[in-house]
């Protein structure tokens, strides 16, 4: 498989898309900034007394963050708890605009923690 087969193709993602994408940029923006320091946490080896409740509460934003902002920005409801588990499902979305919106936000994660996505 090339490179060109590898890398998401932004231009299939629809206009109202998006429009939505970065009118809610702020706040997927927070869920990354929260995730990726939960991720570094964990990495520096922070007690498990610390990194455990994060988890917890990250889990809590993650699931809202999942049944909003993904909810707006895929046009379904969810059927996952977790903005992973619906990108997942979404990486061989039939529909190419699904597909690449899902690329795209699992590239953010990917970035901080190689194989998430």
């Amino acid at each position: 498989m090339g490179l060109e087969a590898m890398m998401a193709d932004t231009k299939l993602i629809g206009f109202w898309t998006i429009f939505s994408f970065m009118l809610m940029a702020p706040i997927v923006a927070v869920v990354y900034a929260a995730y990726s320091f939960g991720y570094w946490m964990h990495n520096k080896g922070w007690p498990q007394g610390v990194v455990y409740p994060y988890a917890l509460l990250f889990g809590v934003l993650n699931t809202l963050h999942n049944w909003t902002v993904c909810t707006i920005l895929f046009r379904e409801f969810p059927r996952e708890f977790f903005t992973t588990q619906r990108l997942k499902r979404h990486k061989n979305n039939l529909d190419p605009s699904k597909r690449e919106l899902a690329d795209m936000l699992g590239g953010f994660l990917n970035g901080r923690d190689p194989g998430h996505y």
